[in-house]
C-alpha cells in the first residue's frame, strides 16, 4: 500500500512501515541488531551510504516500534535538495536489500553487539533506568528479573539471525510507504 500527503515542508521525506515481531521474542532481539545496523549513528549503514556517499538525503533513520504485540519496524529518510521521494526510496530500498542478501561482516556485528551491550548497561547505570526497566519488565512480561537475563537474549543473536529477519520483515509485500511532499509538488 502507498500513500501521499502534500504539506508545507522543504524537502520530500519517505516513511516505509513493516510488520515486526512483538518485544521478547527470538526475532524481535534480532530486529534490534538490525536497526543498530542500518542506523545506529553516523557510521550505520543508511546514513553512510544515503547521506554521505550519495548525498540524496539530509537524514535518515529506522526505529522499532514494539511491544506486547507484533509492532512496526519504521525507515525513513528525508531527501537532499533536488532529490525525488522516488530515488530516495530506491537509495533506501538498495541498502535494506543489501543486508538481505549477504552477512554483515564479523567485525561490524561486534561492533553492533557492543553498542547494544553498551546500551543496556547506561539504561542501567541509573535509579531511574533501573526502576524504569524493572516496571517494564513486570508489566509486559510479569517477570522484573528480566533486568538480569535479557542482556542474555541479545548477545545469542547471530549474524543469521539477522539476516534471517530481514527476509522475512523486511519485504515489500509487508510494509506501506507514505511519501511526505511539498505542496508545490501536488500538481506535477
Amino acid at each position: 500500500m502507498r500513500a501521499v500527503i502534500y504539506d508545507n515542508i522543504q524537502l520530500p521525506g519517505v516513511f516505509q512501515g513493516y510488520h515486526m515481531p512483538a518485544q521478547g521474542t527470538d526475532d524481535y532481539y534480532a530486529m534490534s541488531l538490525l536497526t543498530t545496523v542500518l542506523s545506529d549513528g553516523q557510521s550505520s549503514r543508511l546514513y553512510k551510504e544515503i547521506v554521505d556517499n550519495q548525498q540524496k538525503a539530509v537524514q535518515v533513520a529506522a526505529l522499532p516500534i514494539a511491544g506486547e504485540d507484533p509492532g512496526l519496524f519504521i525507515a525513513l529518510g528525508i531527501a537532499n535538495m533536488g532529490v525525488t521521494a522516488e530515488e530516495l526510496e530506491s537509495s533506501m530500498d538498495e541498502e535494506i536489500e543489501k543486508v538481505k542478501q549477504t552477512l554483515i561482516s564479523e567485525r561490524e556485528f561486534q561492533k553492533v553487539k557492543n553498542q547494544i551491550e553498551s546500551d543496556f548497561i547506561s539504561k542501567n547505570a541509573s535509579v531511574e533506568g533501573i526502576a524504569e526497566n524493572l516496571a517494564d519488565y513486570h508489566m509486559y512480561f510479569g517477570d522484573a528479573n528480566l533486568i538480569n537475563t535479557e542482556i542474555d537474549r541479545y548477545m545469542k543473536v547471530t549474524r543469521e539471525d539477522i539476516k534471517k529477519v530481514a527476509n522475512i520483515y523486511l519485504n515489500k509485500e509487508n510494509r506501506v510507504v507514505l511519501y511526505y511532499l511539498p505542496k508545490d509538488q501536488e500538481n506535477k
